[in-house]
């Protein structure tokens, strides 16, 4: 009997110590809830994962994209350098346009094409008064004829420093893509930027505020009240709007945007001869080489529960084969909150990943009635033995 109230009083006194927890999280686990197939064609799938995350209790889910033989549809969006170093390139550029626009749309036949331009922030030392950061010329369309006569209407601006804005240009690229520039959600998304400059990026204007990231150029003139965007601002960007960067660059700054693809984690550098003049088979290769590389990274990822991705990317992928991603996920049990993020795999798509977890935030260690009663029987049980103990001194 004895040995039984003392289990008896041991059961209580755990139950009155962790009544905090409600019974059904102390057997959570976590578990994918839900998946939502992706649409037959699709390049990404699943569409969606619904997720319960508990406390340091991994899960692994698994992305799959493909490549198709060809997209289906191609937006090209070209970003003209205009700066004075330029100056031979451009009339090239302009012949050009008929065979570029053969090529791909040979290859894509739903292709639409836009231009943006740029050449520097219009201020000393960056640029001359004439410059500017960036400029949409022409949204995207199938109009090749509007294409053509936006190309030709382009004209050569200043530039003082030899770094120039394209970073800032890319950043308006993306941050417009939906708006003025009017990508399609359905089409795989190239920027193709000319360049024989090396790039300004944050810092370079520090007397200035820091780039808010926004599609408005601050100051005036415009693109004078604010520094030049950092990469990992220009990543972020082309990353939410499933963007893949291709730049056609001088030899003499190859090893520059070599560098700054690593940094962003997607994207391609082709050569580009001096004069331009192979351009249509440099925009080519470049786009070849975006068909056949797959990269998988996290965005809006507030609160990191995105591990790893294994392996982060797959290269020299053949048309028609799919590559398999393992996203692992992991919940830290510190400021933990219901989340929606995604996997996107920039030009290919983006797998939505809704996560539910248990909001730590809201917890309060505030005993349930069960253990509240626990600690009003253990405390009367005490006061009972302690009762019969006095009886017995007394005795």
């Amino acid at each position: 009997m004895k040995k039984i109230s003392k289990l008896a009083v041991g059961a209580v006194c755990t139950v009155g110590i962790t009544g905090v927890l409600v019974p059904s999280e102390v057997h959570a686990v976590s578990s994918i809830t839900n998946i939502t197939p992706a649409p037959v064609g699709s390049a990404i799938s699943p569409t969606k994962y619904d997720v319960f995350l508990d406390a340091n209790n991994p899960l692994s889910i698994t992305v799959n994209v493909t490549v198709p033989k060809s997209p289906n549809k191609l937006d090209l969006f070209l970003l003209q350098d205009l700066t004075g170093s330029f100056s031979d390139d451009l009339p090239v550029v302009k012949a050009l346009v008929p065979s570029l626009i053969s090529s791909v749309t040979g290859t894509v036949a739903d292709t639409q094409f836009g231009l943006g331009s740029f050449a520097d922030k219009p201020i000393s030392p960056f640029g001359s008064f004439s410059d500017y950061v960036y400029k949409t010329d022409l949204g995207l369309t199938a109009n090749t004829t509007a294409f053509q006569a936006s190309v030709n209407g382009l004209t050569l601006k200043g530039g003082s420093d030899f770094p120039e804005s394209q970073l800032e240009a890319l950043l308006q690229t993306a941050v417009r893509a939906k708006t003025e520039i009017g990508f399609r959600d359905d089409a795989f998304k190239v920027a193709v930027i000319t360049t024989d400059a090396t790039f300004h990026q944050a810092g370079d204007f520090s007397s200035r505020p820091a780039n808010n990231g926004d599609a408005v150029l601050d100051g005036s003139p415009a693109g004078t009240g604010e520094d030049y965007p950092s990469i990992a601002q220009v990543k972020a960007a082309l990353q939410a709007a499933n963007i893949i960067p291709i730049f056609a660059v001088t030899s003499n700054v190859l090893s520059t945007y070599q560098s700054l693809v690593s940094d962003l984690g997607f994207g391609s550098v082709v050569t580009l001869s001096s004069n331009s003049s192979n351009l249509v088979s440099a925009i080519t290769a470049g786009l070849t080489d975006a068909f056949a590389n797959i990269t998988l990274t996290a965005v809006s990822d507030d609160y990191g529960y995105v591990q790893s991705i294994t392996p982060t990317s797959f290269s020299g992928v053949p048309q028609g084969a799919t590559r398999t991603f393992t996203v692992n996920l992991l919940a830290d049990g510190i400021d933990d909150a219901d989340d929606v993020l995604k996997l996107v795999a920039p030009g290919f798509g983006e797998t939505l990943v809704n996560v539910d977890v248990k909001d730590t935030k809201d917890t309060k260690s505030v005993p349930e009635p069960s253990a509240l009663l626990g600690l009003l029987v253990l405390g009367t049980g005490g006061t009972i033995l302690k009762r019969k103990q006095k009886q017995k001194a007394v005795a």
